[in-house]
């Protein structure tokens, strides 16, 4: 059983990325993304947030690691809708990529895996990183990706 899906929306960061490194609350709020479902439920789409703690992240050096937990919010080709929650890790950040592992602790699909690549364009907009440092920090960026559930 696999299913997998394009993401893209919104990284909101708490309390903003600024030059040197510094812990971060990151939120994804992400849009309905196109899903290929190679199971029998039927999704077509689905839409992903998540909320991570103790992430750390700075415009001059790559990022870090931190946990928390998601909801996928599928759709099916009937209309209807079904909601998973995940439990999620960052395992690692290499400047704008993040790769994110966890589990589905309910709802369609629990107890199986779910991995994911997110791309967060802290750079964009004539450096946009660094120019927004000294005013407190980037506090939000656009974020595409791809997840699936194995």
């Amino acid at each position: 059983m696999t299913i997998s899906c394009s993401a893209s929306g919104q990284t909101h960061f708490t309390p903003g990325v600024q030059l040197w490194p510094r812990q971060q609350h990151v939120s994804y709020q992400g849009q309905d993304g196109r899903c290929n479902d190679n199971t029998d439920i039927g999704i077509s789409s689905a839409r992903i947030t998540a909320d991570f703690d103790g992430v750390t992240l700075g415009c001059l050096s790559g990022g870090g690691t931190g946990s928390g937990t998601g909801t996928i919010e599928w759709t099916t080709v009937d209309g209807y809708r079904l909601r998973s929650t995940v439990n999620l890790t960052i395992d690692k950040t290499v400047l704008n990529d993040a790769n994110v592992t966890g589990y589905v602790t309910n709802g369609p699909f629990a107890g199986h895996g779910f991995s994911g690549t997110f791309s967060t364009n802290l750079f964009s907009g004539a450096g946009k990183c660094t120019i927004g440092a000294p005013f407190g920090g980037v506090k939000e960026a656009d974020f595409t990706g791809q997840y699936s559930i194995n």
